[in-house]
C-alpha cells in the first residue's frame, strides 16, 4: 500500500515539470528515446541519492538561510549556464543533427544534482509526512520512497518516448525553436530558484 501511495504523490508531484524535464525532452527529440531514457535513468538515481539525504541532518542544514541562499545562487548560476549553451548551440544548429554533447547518463545527474530545489522538494515532502505520522518505520518508508522514485522513472520515460515521436513531426526551424524555449525556461527557472 505504501507503494501505491508513494507513486501516486510522485506522479502528482511530477507535474509541476521543472528544468529537468523539458531537459529531458530535448535530449531524446535530438538523440533518441534510448538517450532519454538514460538521461531518466540519472535523474532517478539522483532522486533517490536525495530521498536518502531527506532522511539526515543535510535537509536540517538547508533550512539555514545563508546556506540555502549560497546553493540557490550556485543552481541559478549553473542553470542560466546551461540555458545560454542551449540558445547558442541553437545559433549554430545547421541540420537536424544533435546539438547535446557527453553522456546522457553523467548529463541527468549533474543537471539534477545542481537544482537545489530536488533535495528541499524531497526533504520537505518526506519530512512533513514522517512529522505527520504518516510513515512510520523502515519498510513503509523504503516503499513509499521507491513508489516515488517509480514515478519519477515512467513520468521521464513517457517523456523520452514523445521526445522520440515528436522529432519525426518537426524539421530544422522548429528545432531552434526547441532549443530556444528551452534555453529561455532554464534561465527562468534559475533565477526564480534564487528569487
Amino acid at each position: 500500500m505504501e507503494y501505491i501511495s508513494g507513486l501516486i504523490l510522485g506522479l502528482i508531484l511530477q507535474l509541476s515539470v521543472g528544468p529537468v524535464f523539458f531537459t529531458v525532452l530535448h535530449l531524446s527529440i535530438n538523440k533518441g528515446f534510448m538517450e532519454g531514457l538514460k538521461m531518466t535513468c540519472a535523474v532517478a538515481l539522483v532522486d533517490a541519492f536525495y530521498i536518502c539525504l531527506s532522511f539526515t541532518s543535510v535537509s536540517a542544514l538547508l533550512q539555514i538561510p545563508h546556506i540555502k541562499n549560497t546553493i540557490s545562487f550556485l543552481g541559478m548560476v549553473i542553470l542560466i549556464y546551461f540555458g545560454v549553451t542551449f540558445i547558442r548551440n541553437a545559433r549554430k544548429k545547421t541540420n537536424k543533427s544533435i546539438t547535446f554533447e557527453g553522456n546522457s547518463f553523467s548529463y541527468g545527474i549533474k543537471i539534477t544534482l545542481i537544482n537545489p530545489l530536488t533535495i528541499v522538494f524531497w526533504s520537505g515532502t518526506f519530512g512533513s509526512l514522517i512529522a505527520s505520522h504518516k510513515l512510520v518505520g523502515f519498510i513503509p518508508t523504503v516503499l513509499y520512497a521507491f513508489g516515488c522514485i517509480t514515478a519519477t522513472f515512467l513520468f521521464l520515460g513517457f517523456t523520452s518516448l514523445s521526445g522520440k515521436y515528436l522529432n519525426r513531426l518537426v524539421d530544422l526551424h522548429q528545432l531552434q525553436y526547441i532549443d530556444y524555449v528551452i534555453g529561455m525556461t532554464l534561465i527562468f527557472f534559475g533565477i526564480k530558484m534564487f528569487i
